[in-house]
């Protein structure tokens, strides 16, 4: 059997496991950590995986130096991703870093790429907005995740998604762009709602993700949701980046538009990132509504453990190391 993993996405085939990461998916924090993941805990022989990569010169050097076949592919060229995908059966499509339209696009043009290929089971990473069901959800980043997800079911391919809880690291993305940057000046979170979520550390998804791309045929046609074991607010965590800190930090809840306005004033994002608000305020109306107000054991499970809380990752979460992560808010048109 072969594993593909290009860019964002990832294959496997019949006879050797062929596993083939992109550029953008071996070094990123989820699809990166997975792949080091099957390669520490021998998931997956080195000689079955393939990265496909549009840049190889960025993969990280230990990926380099293990023997796993690159190929160039490009979610941006559908011709490179049939040479790249070529032979193999598995895809593992790590859903494209963006808030924008074009992440569907991105998402189809590996689907067809794969299914031409005769490649036969895609491995998707979808989000975890919109209840235990998913089927629906008012937040704007969830919509292209919804649409891969149609178009993945009705393919043909077989399917697994895994639904990613919330990345706890962006917890200050969600508390009104709060830069962690030592300060210990008062600061006031300014955000449209607030609600329960389940934050999740992004490397025991990554961990978690690798036992399933290793054990795929158990998930067959199946969704299966990598979230924390723990239900905390924007408020919740604000009040303990503030005893961690010991910086006042209050949080205010304002209508859509003022805090629109509020944070274009401030600056925190760059004049063409600006439409990403309207996405954004999304967010706080579905975990007010209770899209992220849910728990599911199967990341304690593949784990054989507790996965980490914010508690657990407070050192790492409210220090300098976690600055704003803003760059995948650029392009947000029709993702509203």
């Amino acid at each position: 059997m072969t594993i593909v993993l290009t860019g964002k996405i990832t294959t496997y085939s019949t006879n050797h496991p062929k596993f083939t990461y992109t550029q953008s998916g071996t070094s990123g924090g989820l699809g990166g950590v997975a792949l080091k993941t099957i390669l520490a805990q021998n998931l997956i022989p080195v000689e079955s995986l393939r990265i496909s990569a549009y840049n190889e010169n960025a993969l990280p050097p230990e990926i380099k130096a293990s023997g796993i076949e690159v190929r160039f592919g490009d979610l941006n060229n559908p011709e490179s991703l049939l040479r790249s995908y070529e032979g193999a059966e598995i895809l593992f499509l790590v859903s494209f870093p963006s808030v924008g339209e074009e992440r569907f696009q991105l998402h189809k043009n590996a689907i067809d790429a794969a299914k031409a290929v005769g490649i036969r089971h895609v491995i998707y990473t979808s989000l975890s907005f919109g209840g235990q069901e998913g089927r629906t959800s008012f937040a704007g980043v969830m919509q292209a995740h919804l649409r891969t997800t149609e178009y993945l079911k009705a393919s043909g391919l077989t399917w697994t998604i895994i639904r990613m809880g919330t990345y706890a690291h962006l917890w200050n993305n969600f508390a009104g762009f709060l830069d962690v940057d030592g300060s210990l000046e008062p600061f006031e979170v300014v955000i449209p709602d607030d609600g329960l979520n389940h934050w999740t550390d992004r490397q025991d998804q990554g961990e978690a993700t690798a036992k399933i791309i290793a054990d795929c045929a158990t998930y067959a046609n199946r969704t299966v949701s990598l979230i924390g074991s723990e239900l905390l607010s924007i408020t919740d965590i604000v009040r303990l980046y503030s005893r961690f800190s010991g910086r006042k930090v209050t949080v205010r809840i304002l209508p859509d538009a003022d805090v629109i306005a509020y944070q274009t004033a401030r600056g925190i994002l760059p004049v063409e990132q600006l439409p990403f608000l309207q996405n954004w305020v999304t967010w706080h109306h579905e975990m007010r509504m209770g899209g992220t107000a849910w728990l599911d054991p199967t990341m304690e499970m593949l784990l054989g453990r507790k996965p980490k809380t914010v508690r657990d990752q407070s050192r790492e979460l409210f220090s300098i190391r976690n600055g704003l992560d803003t760059k995948d808010f650029a392009n947000t048109e029709l993702m509203i």
